[in-house]
């Protein structure tokens, strides 16, 4: 393990990230007085800013081009040579994409471990009619506060989640390799060591596991990233605004997971056996208390077991399960059902 911190570490230097921890959130945000903060709009986070004496700051709605457009023209005035991310994802991801287009530096302050883009060089934005992954910049700094982390409930339980959904695009990704594609054999060793620090009960686990997932997700997101996310995206669109990212990867997870123990015959010999890859997953989501998580958006009134159908005609040239399994042919609600029936 050591040695495996040792390797994050040296990684981190390389690409010139800071790594911070706090066993007291007041000392990190005493860190980032005097500097451009930008949030989420939630009350949690407005609050914890403004008791600590910030009385400006920029919010953000939805994680958008228009809102990257929106606060770089409120900064205009403002000769910023840092700015600060705080809060969950919508925040860094914009804070990520003005840091990149303006040329200054960036902390990243998640205040909660809930997906695995705290460090990531990418950025996910929505471009005015669909999401898109865009290139942006590695944060100079990322502030952990430990407290805010340990107590953070769901939002943790959607971290692990997300970091759960690696062992889905790995997956995917010896799939792909079969057909000729290439990867990078790093980046399939750091998002495979992140899940295996999954069921450690330090938070500062789970931050170095979300570490190493951005880190393996340095040249492309695929690595992190596969058939599940896709499912999530098609989730994220019919059910705005209900579920966190996490959870709807951890939704896609069990899903992309039982097709691939469903048609296993069709996969051999791939990185995880296809035929208990669907039983691993549930038993790694039963140990870390997240499978009733996980699947609980499937059992939302609104949800529709046919939109499901739609998989396999979102993201077509990214090679993934549903390249292999046409999604139109599969009886949706009988699968699903087999899912919410797990206890």
């Amino acid at each position: 393990m050591r040695l495996l911190f040792l390797k994050v570490h040296k990684l981190l230097k390389e690409r010139g990230i800071k790594i911070r921890f706090f066993k007291n959130e007041k000392k990190a945000l005493k860190k980032i007085k005097g500097k451009e903060i930008i949030t989420n709009n939630s009350e949690f986070t407005k609050n914890l800013l403004e008791e600590a004496g910030f009385y400006f700051f920029h919010i953000v709605d939805q994680a958008s081009i228009e809102t990257v457009e929106t606060i770089k023209g409120e900064m205009k005035s403002i000769n910023a040579r840092e700015i600060v991310a705080i809060g969950g994802g919508k925040a860094i991801d914009v804070g990520k994409k003005i840091a990149a287009d303006l040329g200054i530096d960036l902390i990243s302050f998640p205040t909660a471990p809930s997906h695995d883009g705290l460090i990531s060089r990418n950025c996910s934005l929505y471009d005015g009619k669909k999401r898109k992954t865009i290139p942006a910049v590695y944060p100079k700094k990322l502030f952990v506060p430990l407290p805010l982390w340990k107590n953070s409930g769901n939002l943790k339980k959607a971290g692990i989640c997300d970091l759960l959904s690696n062992y889905v695009a790995l997956q995917d990704i010896s799939l792909a390799e079969k057909r000729g594609e290439k990867f990078e054999s790093l980046y399939k060793f750091l998002s495979f060591e992140a899940t295996k620090l999954i069921n450690s009960l330090k938070e500062k686990d789970l931050a170095y596991a979300l570490i190493l997932s951005g880190l393996a997700m340095e040249k492309t997101s695929r690595y992190c990233s596969g058939s599940e996310h896709i499912v999530e995206r098609l989730l994220e669109e019919k059910i705005s605004n209900t579920y966190l990212h996490g959870q709807l990867a951890g939704t896609g997870t069990l899903i992309s997971a039982k097709i691939y123990s469903k048609f296993a015959d069709r996969f051999p010999n791939l990185r995880f056996d296809s035929k208990k890859l669907f039983d691993f997953v549930i038993r790694e989501m039963k140990k870390n208390n997240v499978l009733e998580f996980a699947i609980s958006p499937l059992k939302n009134e609104q949800f529709e077991p046919e939109w499901l159908k739609e998989l396999s005609d979102i993201r077509p040239e990214r090679y993934t399960l549903w390249n292999e399994v046409n999604s139109h042919e599969i009886d949706w609600h009988e699968v699903i059902q087999e899912i919410k029936s797990l206890k």
